[in-house]
């Protein structure tokens, strides 16, 4: 959203590409895409292809643009498309490339517990995420961040370099700088499994497992039969009273949250959302829990 209005504001955007309407919400109301409703606000042309085949392409062609600038958009460009005579295709993927190539980068570098990330532009290729790398700039990730805030700078930080990187390309100064394969890490898209927490694993593993996942779609556990979502959570030490309890098993239920025996360590959930509830504090969770 950022380097859309960014790029609108700098340069005369021929037209706006983005994934088709799909059902949403608990009701599946058939729903445009955010970009969709920026780019009709800002009285642009806008196209949502099912499909980017050759009718796909020769539409693009035909209007003879200079620049493909891609943001997430989701989906791999079909070659024809790239080599497009005369355009330069760029795209912002937010990672500190080769690393974190793929469909997550901004969970994984939050889950790994990175203390730093950032945003590449590069020169598009056939392959995914490898083409030359043209800007590149690192931001600290804050010890507060999770998925939303961090995805918010880095959507920010992504603006920026587009707007740098088209006029670079229209002076003729874009560096053009190789990724290193032997380097290159890969992540895949988000399933339902990533998103349970495990509680073999050591609490601090699994506090940045939720700030990778919040607020959407949220990592989980089951108390009681019900699932749990949650959306803050921190790593604590296993009082000594409780050394040796069962991991995923409460071993404090107070005025400060939940607190989950781990592997190593013990987890305080901060913030849930019970089954077919609101979003409450960890504490309102314990008295619900105590109601019971």
């Amino acid at each position: 959203m950022p380097s859309l209005r960014a790029l609108s504001e700098a340069h005369e955007v021929h037209a706006v590409y983005t994934r088709p309407d799909r059902p949403a919400g608990r009701k599946l109301v058939v729903t445009p895409t955010p970009v969709k409703v920026a780019a009709r606000s800002l009285g642009l042309d806008v196209f949502t292809p099912e499909r980017l085949d050759a009718a796909f392409v020769s539409l693009a062609e035909g209007l003879h643009p200079q620049l493909l600038a891609a943001v997430a958009y989701g989906k791999m460009l079909p070659r024809s498309l790239l080599d497009i005579s005369g355009m330069t295709a760029l795209n912002a993927h937010p990672s500190l490339l080769p690393l974190y190539r793929g469909a997550a980068p901004i969970q994984a570098a939050l889950r790994d517990g990175r203390d730093q990330t950032g945003v590449s532009v590069i020169w598009m290729s056939a392959e995914m995420d490898a083409g030359d790398v043209a800007l590149s700039r690192a931001i600290p990730i804050r010890a507060d961040d999770d998925y939303g805030t961090l995805l918010a700078r880095l959507a920010a930080l992504a603006a920026e370099l587009m707007i740098e990187a088209a006029a670079r390309l229209a002076s003729g100064t874009l560096p053009r700088v190789p990724q290193d394969p032997g380097l290159a890490t890969y992540v895949k898209p988000i399933s339902k499994s990533d998103q349970r927490l495990r509680f073999d694993e050591p609490a601090v593993r699994l506090a940045n497992v939720v700030r990778s996942l919040s607020p959407k779609p949220g990592a989980w556990l089951e108390i009681e039969g019900k699932r749990i979502k949650v959306l803050a959570a921190r790593a604590e030490p296993t009082p000594p009273e409780h050394a040796g309890t069962a991991a995923g098993q409460i071993i404090a239920a107070d005025d400060a949250g939940p607190l989950m025996a781990c592997s190593q360590g013990a987890l305080r959930l901060l913030r849930v959302v019970p089954e077919g509830k609101a979003a409450m504090a960890g504490a309102d969770f314990v008295r619900a829990l105590n109601r019971r």
